[in-house]
């Protein structure tokens, strides 16, 4: 037999046995010898009479929007804006027509039709995912191929 083999066999016969774990529950801690045993947690404190229960979760569908939104940075046709849950009124779609800086928009009456404008969603802050902020992007109201 080669030593290498016996070893092994060695170190497992003459190695020192563990101490079984005590009956105590694993999870609480254990001084070493010769210390002042640990005491156990304190119990949990019983529940108040102020507590109110956890309300549960509407189950009722979010509220429409009082007012007309649109996605940020996303660009609108005025139909499709017209045709939302919350539709734009021609007021607020010319009013965003004609506060867009440089629109031609003499005597606040818009030099093109606003029924085929094309609008942009521009929001107040960068994170921002809903506004209700218009700017006009195209009055198109002629066809490049026409």
């Amino acid at each position: 037999m080669q030593i290498w083999h016996a070893i092994p066999f060695a170190l497992l016969v003459l190695g020192k046995p563990q101490t079984p774990a005590s009956a105590q529950n694993s999870s609480t801690p254990s001084a070493p010898p010769g210390a002042p045993p640990v005491p156990p947690p304190p119990p949990p404190p019983p529940p108040t009479a102020t507590s109110s229960p956890v309300p549960s979760p509407s189950k009722s569908p979010a509220p429409e929007p009082k007012e007309a939104t649109c996605e940020c940075g996303y660009t609108y046709c005025a139909s499709v804006l017209k045709a939302m849950k919350t539709p734009w009124t021609d007021k607020q779609l010319t009013e965003a027509y004609c506060s867009t800086p440089n629109a031609s928009c003499p005597n606040d009456k818009p030099l093109t039709n606003v029924q085929n404008a094309v609008f942009i969603c521009l929001c107040k802050e960068a994170d921002q995912k809903v506004g209700t902020g218009l700017d006009l992007m195209c009055g198109c109201d002629k066809c490049l191929n026409s």
